[in-house]
């Protein structure tokens, strides 16, 4: 069962993943960081976060392919996922979706409106 508070965040710009964690863990939240999509689903498996925030766009492993490796794992396809996208490419949302994606959240997005997420899903 996932520790209700802990989250993890996928992404590649360290700058983004220090204001996801700062602004998360200033409401109470665990937060724990992978730089890669690799990373992110090799931690999920390990760690079974209450949530994944994937960034589409990293290195070794993109955002689509770790959120597809998440939902078609018996241990973690019960972990909800949301996509974090610069451009919000409709296509690459709509792939996230088929994949067993939540929602995405557009960067940047004001702390409000990500939070507003988060304790929606969490």
């Amino acid at each position: 069962m996932p520790l209700h508070n802990k989250i993890l965040i996928a992404d590649d710009d360290a700058d983004m993943r220090m204001l996801l964690s700062s602004m998360l863990e200033s409401e109470g939240y665990v937060v724990l960081q992978a730089e890669n999509g690799l990373e992110a689903v090799e931690m999920a498996r390990k760690e079974l976060p209450a949530l994944v925030m994937l960034d589409i766009h990293m290195p070794l492993m993109d955002g689509l392919k770790a959120c597809k490796e998440i939902k078609s794992d018996k241990v973690t396809r019960i972990v909800p996922v949301v996509m974090l996208t610069v451009e919000g490419s409709i296509n690459e949302i709509q792939q996230a979706i088929s994949y067993g994606a939540k929602t995405y959240i557009t960067k940047p997005s004001s702390k409000a409106e990500i939070l507003k997420v988060v304790k929606s899903i969490i």
